[in-house]
């Protein structure tokens, strides 16, 4: 069995041995691993929180509702590529929406195989929407005025 353990910055790779009733444990190959720049890791912040605005917003704009790979393909297209995400990333962030009583599922019959899920934008959900875009606009607005002195 082979397992990672990453040590400043150094990826290092074990193999565990049984021998018999001991466990041994012995390294396979060490190779460095680059540390994230500052920029790296604002940015993966920054897109977080944007993309669980941005995902309200795209169901918002879908009275009937909208499933998971429409949300992800209006992202793309909407934010010119900025906000695309992949399964992995969005249904997460549906499902915590979901539990934060943001947004209501259903299931509805896909002609192309199996029942889909559909997410709509409860009550809560657009009250939040709109408070987070009053928030984001006097963010934004503080932040060109720091640009322009």
């Amino acid at each position: 069995m082979l397992f990672y353990i990453e040590e400043d910055w150094i990826l290092k790779r074990y193999r565990i041995v049984k021998l018999k009733d001991k466990i041994l444990l012995s390294k396979v190959e060490a190779c460095e691993v680059t540390k994230p720049s500052f920029e790296d890791t604002w940015k993966v912040e920054i897109r977080r929180g944007l993309l669980q605005y941005a995902v309200l917003a795209i169901v918002r704009l879908h009275e009937k509702g909208i499933h998971g790979y429409g949300i992800a393909r209006e992202l793309d297209e909407r934010t010119d590529g900025l906000l695309e995400v992949k399964e992995g990333t969005l249904y997460p962030i549906l499902h915590r929406l979901r539990k934060e009583r943001l947004l209501n599922q259903y299931t509805e019959k896909s002609d192309a195989g199996p029942r889909r899920k559909v997410y709509v934008l409860t009550g809560e959900g657009d009250r939040v929407l709109r408070e987070l875009s009053v928030i984001l606009g006097n963010i934004f607005n503080k932040l060109e005025a720091l640009k322009s002195e």
